[in-house]
């Protein structure tokens, strides 16, 4: 996959382009990059999505926190099948008119000839035009537009909102049965206080960052594919309230079994299932105990491990 700059025309090979913020890639995002995916290998294009860095979207307000990092929705958009990316900071974009957006993006940037998007779709200034207006520009350009419709779960429909709440609150199943995938934590794996090791619970510590939304701190059933195989984990996402830490939210995953290095390397953690509440422990013997009941519990479990 190749993420594009403002400067790059694919060589004459036109492109279906998907469009949307996309920034958890759920089962709704899917269907319109999916829709992308398969009119580029109908009509010989290339599977193109056009989206924002989701750090620099602020239509939402203050408050609001996506549910993937950049590098993240990369990851998960080229296991969509997308050729390429384009994802401008959202400034470059938002003060364009919708068709000057078609003109510049669409056409110069992408080289489309397909364009997909979500029934709710809205893009220019002051998001001021819907689906139906980027119809008619691209009947004016020359693109076709394929507009997808929503897709429900219980006839609700699914959307980036409520898989935030659930993902704050610790229901992670919720959460995944909307993403369509299990939730991911990625990130370089970083030095800790090698706590965990001294207990005979060695961990992978991964930062989490607060602009971004941050899961219910606790313990969770994990895994991860780690040099071609998949582990079970086990996950502690918090500040560790027993032992002395910076303050900083970590995601510390034990993988009972592995043996290798880890240090440095970017890894994906799964997360399947909350298993408690992150709690301070009266003395690290009782968090032992616990530690260890916790691994037993989510080791002798039963839950499904989806493909990577």
């Amino acid at each position: 996959m190749i993420e594009l700059s403002p400067s790059v025309i694919m060589n004459g090979r036109g492109t279906a382009a998907a469009l949307g913020i996309f920034d958890g890639v759920h089962r709704g995002h899917r269907a319109v990059i999916g829709k992308a995916a398969e009119e580029a290998e109908k009509n010989g294009l290339s599977a193109a999505v056009c989206t924002f860095k989701t750090s620099s979207v602020n239509t939402k307000g203050s408050s609001y926190r996506p549910i993937y990092s950049d590098k993240t929705k990369l990851v998960l958009l080229e296991k969509e099948g997308a050729h390429y990316v384009y994802s401008p900071d959202f400034s470059e974009v938002r003060d364009m008119s919708p068709e000057e957006f078609a003109v510049k993006i669409l056409q110069g940037v992408l080289n489309a000839r397909i364009v997909v998007c979500g029934r709710d779709f809205r893009f220019g200034k002051n998001a001021a035009c819907s689906a139906e207006g980027l119809n008619e520009i691209c009947d004016r350009l020359g693109m076709r537009l394929c507009v997808v419709d929503d897709i429900t779960e219980n006839g609700v429909r699914i959307c980036s909102a409520d898989i935030r709440r659930y993902i704050a609150d610790g229901d992670i199943r919720s959460a995944n049965l909307l993403l369509g995938h299990d939730y991911a934590v990625t990130g370089q794996v970083v030095h800790g206080n090698h706590f965990g090791r001294q207990m005979n619970f060695p961990t992978a510590n991964q930062r989490m960052r607060g602009d971004f939304v941050m899961p219910r701190f606790g313990v969770y059933a994990s895994y991860a594919e780690l040099d071609g195989k998949i582990y079970r984990g086990i996950t502690n996402i918090g500040v560790k309230p027993t032992v002395e830490s910076s303050g900083i939210p970590l995601a510390e995953t034990h993988f009972p079994g592995f043996s290798g290095e880890l240090y440095g390397r970017e890894i994906i953690v799964r997360l399947v299932e909350f298993i408690r509440p992150e709690i301070h422990f009266d003395n690290t013997d009782k968090l032992r105990k616990q530690i260890d009941s916790d691994v037993r519990s989510v080791m002798s479990a039963e839950y499904a491990v989806r493909a990577l």
